[in-house]
């Protein structure tokens, strides 16, 4: 083989290799953009709210709905605490759930530190045994000290739950349950936000 037809193969490896890694590119910025899964002038949707608000990032989250038990024998719902994974199925904890005692109101921080709280906008059953599907307003977000995945958050939707009900049969007051659930959260910003997916 020439010397020169060695330098084109060369060049037409690279330029191959370099296609194939920009496709693969291409391809994973597809995969990780977010659909709506619900439509606008519904409830939960954010759209109906605010039009131009579209989803920008969607975490699986397991984790629990704790309840403390009344006076009366009942039981009353005190806060979550849940982790977020990646809905590909990854192992890698992307972020937590939990409830700001100060304020009363649930939190998401994502690993970069970047989080969001926020307040309960509108709400869905989803069954006897099962938690409500919600819509929440963004209330503040803060950066966090390596990123701020989530500070443009505007709306966040809790959706396909199972689980999280406590039962309602008596209970003994002062007792603490904590009941399994999983749930997928989707977040939302104002069209025009910046798209960086992680």
């Amino acid at each position: 083989m020439s010397k020169k037809t060695e330098t084109r193969l060369v060049r037409f490896l690279v330029t191959g290799a370099s296609a194939l890694a920009l496709c693969a590119l291409v391809a994973a910025a597809a995969i990780a953009k977010v659909s709506p899964q619900t439509a606008p002038g519904e409830p939960l949707d954010p759209r109906t709210y605010v039009p131009e608000s579209k989803p920008f990032l969607e975490l699986h989250a397991t984790g629990v709905q704790k309840y403390t038990c009344q006076a009366n024998g009942t039981w009353l719902f005190t806060d979550p605490e849940a982790t977020l994974y990646k809905t590909n199925g990854s192992a890698n904890v992307d972020a937590t759930h939990f409830l700001n005692f100060a304020t009363g109101r649930p939190v998401w921080r994502f690993r970069d530190g970047s989080s969001v709280e926020a307040a309960r906008k509108a709400s869905a059953p989803a069954g006897a045994t099962t938690i409500a599907w919600l819509l929440l307003e963004a209330v503040a977000t803060t950066d966090g000290s390596d990123g701020d995945r989530l500070t443009p958050t505007t709306w966040v939707q809790r959706l396909k739950t199972a689980g999280g009900v406590a039962p309602t049969t008596p209970c003994i007051p002062g007792a603490n349950l904590a009941v399994p659930y999983t749930a997928d959260y989707v977040f939302w910003k104002a069209q025009g936000g910046a798209d960086s997916d992680d």
